[in-house]
Order: structure tokens, then sequence, then C-alpha cells
């Protein structure tokens, strides 16, 4: 088992801790290795096979729209450099992102539902 408690600091050069954030954690704890970047996020970045780790695929489309001015499909973000970004957009859906399958059988959501009434 991964002991992550040991480790939850990284310093940057100037000697300030920064912690690492849930998204990262989940990252360390599936084989992600820590890259320092002084343009990521929390200036680093995770890295497995080839693929980095995305922390909110929301931010960063927005980012990467706005960067680029034009959307930026799943498919770019996924596809290796220098074609693509390099990122695990795979992984992400695995592990960061609820299957609304999953959502709507639980006991909140049907109960949320059932209380739930559309007028026209």
């Amino acid at each position: 088992m991964l002991n992550i408690q040991q480790n939850t600091n990284h310093y940057l050069k100037d000697g300030y801790s920064l912690p690492y954030t849930s998204s990262e954690l989940l990252a360390i704890s599936l084989g992600y290795k820590e890259v320092f970047h002084s343009r990521s996020y929390n200036q680093r970045y995770f890295i497995l096979n080839g693929k980095k780790w995305i922390h909110n695929l929301e931010a960063l489309r927005h980012k990467l729209n706005r960067e680029y001015g034009r959307y930026i499909t799943d498919e770019e973000l996924e596809a290796s450099e220098p074609e693509g970004f390099g990122y695990d957009v795979t992984a992400y859906f695995e592990h960061c992102v609820v299957p609304v399958k999953a959502v709507s059988k639980t006991n909140d959501f049907k109960e949320l539902m059932r209380r739930v009434s559309l007028s026209h």
C-alpha cells in the first residue's frame, strides 16, 4: 500500500511548501510521477506512460480554448505531442467523473428526482 502521508508536501525553490491536492494524491496513488514545471498547475504535473494527469478537464479545456482561439477536443487533448497535448483523458473519465448511471442509482438521487416536478 502506498503511504502518501509521509510525502504530502513538496518544496518550491523559495522554500515555500505547497500541499498536494486530493487530485494530486489520487494521481500519485495511481502511479503517476511528479514533474516540476513552473507553468503547470501548482508548478508541477503528474505523468504516467507518457500521459499527463488532468485535475479539472473543464478548466484545462477553457484555458486551452482561450489560448488557441478554438475548441480543443478530447482527441486532441489525448493525442501525444506534437500533434496533441498528451493528457490522459481516459484516466480522467475513469477516476474523476462519477458516471451518470451510478449517480442515478443512489437513494439521494432517486429522492431528489421524486421531489422534482416540472411544469410547462
